[in-house]
């Protein structure tokens, strides 16, 4: 009894380590993704640490905001849906103070995949 006890424990371990493994693989892969995305697409304005302060910031209206703080404003929580109603607009394209809409040009997946990014660099 204590040798099936024993296979069935090693069994749900290796089982269990490998689903994790598989998690990490497939966050991480999704992770720089929106990496990639946000260099792609975000970096130019927010800079290359998300602060807020990229290369374009002295033809913008107004500073973008600083990324790496989402947690700290909002009360230690992450926004996943801030990051997404920024991204995809809620407001009219062209409208002072607001960052262009992005809607037609990246996905839903991508913005998520930003997301996820974003959410790894919290300070």
């Amino acid at each position: 009894m204590l040798k099936k006890t024993s296979a069935v424990l090693l069994l749900l371990s290796t089982t269990l380590t490998s689903s994790l493994t598989l998690a990490s693989t497939a966050n991480q892969e999704v992770l720089n993704k929106g990496r990639a995305e946000y260099e792609a697409r975000c970096m130019h304005c927010h800079g290359e640490n998300a602060d807020g302060k990229g290369h374009l910031i002295g033809f913008l209206k107004i500073a973008p905001a600083d990324l790496t703080v989402i947690n700290k404003t909002n009360g230690g929580n992450y926004v996943t849906d801030k990051v997404l109603k920024a991204v995809l607009g809620r407001h009219k394209a062209g409208e002072d103070k607001k960052m262009p809409l992005l809607k037609d040009v990246l996905s839903i997946e991508k913005v998520y995949m930003i997301s996820e990014y974003i959410k790894s660099i919290q300070k």
